[in-house]
């Protein structure tokens, strides 16, 4: 009978701790309470399905810095196809300033003067300097050096070209006409237009001066204007 009675104690006592563990009473002296059901379970990082997942990780970017076989066979003939467009671009370019400063007075007169009056100055003054921008620029982007600014520089007297073809002669039936001349006045010069307008966003390429040399043309003008203005902070400092 005492033992019966005590089994019952026993198993009234369990019952009881069981449902304490459900209720949120601040336990005594500050203690934390344990409860087995509000503490979460934390996977070990050496579990089966954790190490499994960041083999899965693991090999995902491995295959993604990898590539295909045919990336760097590309890679290179995109390097070597944007030289040569560099380099024929500039041997075509040249002439134009060459032009320019065998027939200064009739350039002048007839296009800059004609077209470009409210230009101040001199309409010789920018004669000569479209025909040094085109002379020089053609030098400096055909070994890719400054790529960028100079193929900017080549864009806009291109960009007046245009401008004076369409002033001159109109859009001719742009873009389905067939013309006597087999192709438009301005089509020449906006081609120009959108190949340096390619190399003024993107630079030279990989074999150019800016990148073998100089380190990059990007990573100069960084450090360009980190000397000038950092050197200033450090001045007030």
């Amino acid at each position: 009978m005492v033992s019966f009675t005590s089994y019952g104690l026993l198993a009234l006592a369990t019952a009881t701790q069981s449902c304490h563990a459900f209720t949120t009473s601040v336990p005594r002296n500050g203690a934390k309470a344990f409860s087995r059901v509000s503490s979460p379970r934390v996977s070990s990082p050496l579990s089966p399905i954790s190490s499994s997942s960041s083999i899965l990780k693991a090999t995902s970017i491995d295959d993604e810095k990898e590539g295909t076989i045919f990336e760097p066979i590309f890679d290179s003939l995109t390097d070597v196809l944007t030289l040569a467009l560099r380099v024929g671009t500039c041997s075509l370019m040249i002439h134009h300033g060459f032009d320019k400063i065998q027939n200064v007075d009739g350039f002048s007169a007839n296009v800059v003067a004609k077209f470009f009056g409210f230009l101040p100055g001199d309409p010789k003054f920018w004669t000569l300097s479209a025909a040094a921008t085109q002379i020089a620029g053609a030098g400096l982007l055909s070994v890719g050096i400054l790529a960028r600014p100079v193929a900017l520089s080549m864009m806009a007297t291109m960009m007046a070209a245009v401008v004076f073809h369409l002033l001159n002669t109109g859009l001719e039936g742009y873009p389905l006409a067939v013309i006597p001349a087999h192709s438009y006045n301005f089509e020449l010069a906006a081609m120009y237009v959108l190949v340096l307008a390619y190399f003024g966003v993107n630079g030279a390429g990989a074999y150019s001066v800016d990148e073998k040399v100089l380190g990059g043309e990007l990573e100069l003008y960084d450090g360009i204007i980190g000397s000038v203005f950092g050197g200033s902070d450090k001045k007030e400092e």
